[in-house]
């Protein structure tokens, strides 16, 4: 049997679907990861605190104690480089 490595979420792929999302503003992680590519929920969350510890995703607890994120000006710059 051949296995295929599968593609690794990507920063710009977490960056892309929280602005598809939410623009400039916060959303909800849960709502988030339907967006991300399809593979597992641990891969999905990895992903996402790795754009966090690099400074390019903000993560808030809301009021309600469910997790909100948004993109950093970091996150911004990293997208507007790629983009150009």
């Amino acid at each position: 049997m051949i296995r295929v490595a599968l593609r690794r979420i990507t920063d710009e792929d977490v960056l892309e679907a929280i602005v598809e999302l939410a623009g400039d503003g916060y959303c909800l992680v849960p709502d988030l990861f339907p967006r991300l590519p399809k593979r597992t929920h641990a891969d999905r969350r990895r992903a996402l605190h790795r754009a966090v510890n690099k400074g390019l995703v903000l993560e808030r607890r809301g009021p309600d104690g469910r997790m909100h994120v948004a993109l950093a000006s970091e996150g911004w710059r990293e997208l507007r480089a790629r983009a150009a």
